[in-house]
């Protein structure tokens, strides 16, 4: 089969109507709600209109379902599905987890969780890889957030690693295609181009996925035995990882953004602050769970969030958009300030300076400041994740009163409104006891997680 008999044989069914309208939906948050589009008579308000797209979406994949339909075209209308149900609603709410359900039996039923490259044509072949490693991809996302299993395990999967190819190659005429993956190193499949805009994300996520997966078992699980040992294990397996990426796959503080692409600086951002996470999840379990080596998590915490305001700072500068930083401000960010407020209301409380432990209060309470000065303009009210934002920027004040105020009733530094409103907001602060450090620190943990759209956007067959 060639592309154009695929686009012939698609023409007309209901999960490419869905998938267009999908796409739209999700458009509504790529495109500025400010923009004349959405100004003009009779035209839905870009939240109306995703709301919609998510209506008919699921029409289609119902008649999908009623006819026993599962196909390629109906795997990729799942993944946006998922995407744009996590755009309106949010990654808390049910309809996600759900849909996602749907996405791992549909890959399962078509068999992509196994190498079947050579029985389809190749643009398919391509393409049936980023959709697996997308919804692998997904999962470990929303279990991440939410505290669950994932639904899809790598050990019961022969995921293959896509071509590090440019979609226009993939579609590409035969001699153009061929020509292109000899130029790919031989040793482990890199463009030898340094080029970040071609198959780097869908190769990434599966390496940091299938990461994650592991760094879940230990987090989800209740079993305390040699997790120490274990931890370490997956610590130096992740920076193994990270070592053997091309040199060009590193992110580094001092990277002029006005001489890379939007596209290749979120890229090389993602990278590193994927990799940090997942020490932070490894070493946050084990403190959790033994008590041991605050130094470890409160270093990690610290570097993501000098990383996140080094971020924040240079796209403003070079004029970039932010708001395609939610997932990592929201889902890294807020727990990684939740631990540092934690450990700033502990020193704080304690009579003793505590510990031996490097503790830089002055950069920790100024970054902090920053963080929360910019929840406002990256989670904007139409995110469905608008609320959970809310809340941490509340308690990052909250907290930042506390420690610099000898009486915790002078205002918050940067802060426009006054302290007693910050405090007295009892539906964004619901349960939480400032002076109990483990009450807090349990509280951020339970509601300060969050993500964003922009993870899976990113997955997507980029």
């Amino acid at each position: 089969m060639t592309w154009e008999d695929f686009q012939s044989a698609a023409a007309g069914r209901w999960e490419l109507i869905g998938l267009l309208f999908t796409l739209t939906g999700l458009a509504t948050d790529w495109v500025p709600h400010s923009d004349r589009i959405f100004m003009r008579p009779n035209t839905m308000d870009p939240k109306s209109l995703a709301i919609t797209a998510t209506a008919v979406g699921d029409i289609c994949l119902q008649f999908c379902d009623t006819t026993g339909i599962a196909n390629d075209i109906v795997a990729w209308l799942l993944l946006h599905h998922i995407t744009l149900l996590a755009v309106v609603y949010g990654e808390s709410d049910f309809r996600p987890w759900r849909k996602l359900g749907e996405l791992s039996t549909t890959v399962f039923a078509l068999g992509l969780h196994q190498d079947s490259s050579g029985k389809a044509p190749f643009f398919l072949s391509e393409m049936r890889k980023r959709t697996m490693v997308a919804a692998f991809s997904m999962d470990k996302v929303l279990a991440t957030f939410l505290g669950r299993p994932p639904l899809i395990s790598w050990r019961y999967c022969d995921i293959q690693m896509p071509l590090d190819l440019s979609v226009e190659e993939i579609f590409a005429d035969p001699v153009v295609r061929d020509a292109a993956i000899a130029r790919l190193d031989e040793k482990d499949g890199w463009n030898m181009e340094s080029s970040l805009a071609k198959g780097t994300w869908p190769r990434i996520a599966l390496i940091t996925s299938v990461l994650r997966e592991k760094v879940l078992e230990l987090s989800l699980s209740w079993q305390l035995e040699n997790l120490s040992q274990r931890v370490e294990e997956l610590s130096r397996e992740s920076r193994q990882l990270r070592q053997g990426l091309p040199e060009y796959l590193r992110w580094k503080p001092d990277i002029d953004v006005a001489v890379v692409s939007r596209v290749e600086y979120n890229i090389l951002f993602d990278i590193h602050i994927e990799f940090l996470y997942n020490d932070f999840l490894l070493y946050r379990t084990l403190g959790k769970r033994t008590q041991t080596q605050p130094e470890a998590i409160i270093d990690i915490a610290r570097e993501i969030l000098k990383a996140l305001v080094i971020m924040i700072s240079e796209k403003i500068r070079s004029g970039h958009p932010i708001k395609d930083t939610g997932f990592n401000v929201c889902l890294p960010g807020l727990p990684s300030a939740g631990v540092l407020c934690a450990e700033l209301l502990r020193r704080s409380r304690s009579a003793v300076a505590s510990s031996l432990l490097e503790f830089p209060r002055s950069e920790i309470i100024q970054n902090l400041t920053l963080f929360a000065a910019h929840l406002d303009t990256i989670v904007m009210p139409h995110d469905g994740n608008y609320r959970v934002a809310q809340q941490g920027q509340k308690a990052i004040r909250h907290v930042l009163d506390q420690v610099l105020s000898v009486d915790g009733l002078s205002s918050v530094v940067g802060d426009t409104g006054t302290s007693d409103k910050l405090i007295d907001d009892s539906s964004l602060l619901d349960g939480v006891n400032f002076d109990d450090h483990d009450l807090f620190l349990g509280w951020l943990d339970g509601n300060m997680q969050h993500t964003s759209d922009s993870w899976l956007a990113w997955v997507n067959f980029t």
